[in-house]
Parts: structure tokens; C-alpha cells; sequence
């Protein structure tokens, strides 16, 4: 569980699909809004931190933003070390891309 997000239900939903990373690392992922205090629309949780890391996508979002948030979350667990600014650019393109 994680103990920052406040409330002990947070993490009890089952997750929407589980995936591995290219290091083998297992994350589970959830279309869940982001607890507030991240102020974000998705949220990927750092695998070198937590021992099951997870991802977090707003399911409110418009289709089109929903898509560029599970790039961008789903990218960052594949490639921690890509600054916000090049996962971003990379979600933005390739959901231009996907919905033409």
C-alpha cells in the first residue's frame, strides 16, 4: 500500500491490466484518478522506490488526452530516465499518430 496517498482503499482495487517492463519489472496499472496532491492527470510510480510499482490514469479524461497520459505513464515505466519533457513530446506524437 502506499502509505502517502492517505487513505488505505486507495490501492485496494484490483488493477485494470498488469504489465512488465523491459527490466522485468511488474507494474500494475489502474485508470484511477491520481490522488489530488499530485495535481496530475497519470501517474507512474518509480520502480527504483517502490517495490510494486504502479501507474495511474485519470478514466475522466477526453479520449484523445487519455491517450497521450497511458503513452506518457506507460513510456515513463519503460524508460524512467527520459526527462518529463522527451516522454511528453513521445506520447504527443505517437497519440497524433494513432488517431488520424
Amino acid at each position: 500500500m502506499i502509505e502517502n496517498f492517505g487513505c488505505k482503499l486507495y490501492c485496494m482495487k484490483k488493477p485494470d491490466y498488469i504489465f512488465t517492463n523491459g527490466n522485468d519489472r511488474e507494474f500494475e496499472f489502474y485508470f484511477r484518478k491520481p490522488h489530488k496532491t499530485h495535481n496530475a492527470d497519470g501517474l507512474c510510480l518509480n520502480p527504483d522506490v517502490y517495490d510494486q510499482p504502479k501507474v495511474y490514469v485519470d478514466p475522466h479524461l477526453p479520449p484523445k488526452r487519455k491517450l497521450q497520459v497511458v503513452i506518457e505513464e506507460v513510456t515513463h515505466a519503460f524508460f524512467w530516465d527520459k526527462t518529463e519533457k522527451d516522454v511528453r513530446k513521445f506520447s504527443r506524437v505517437l497519440a497524433d499518430i494513432l488517431t488520424k
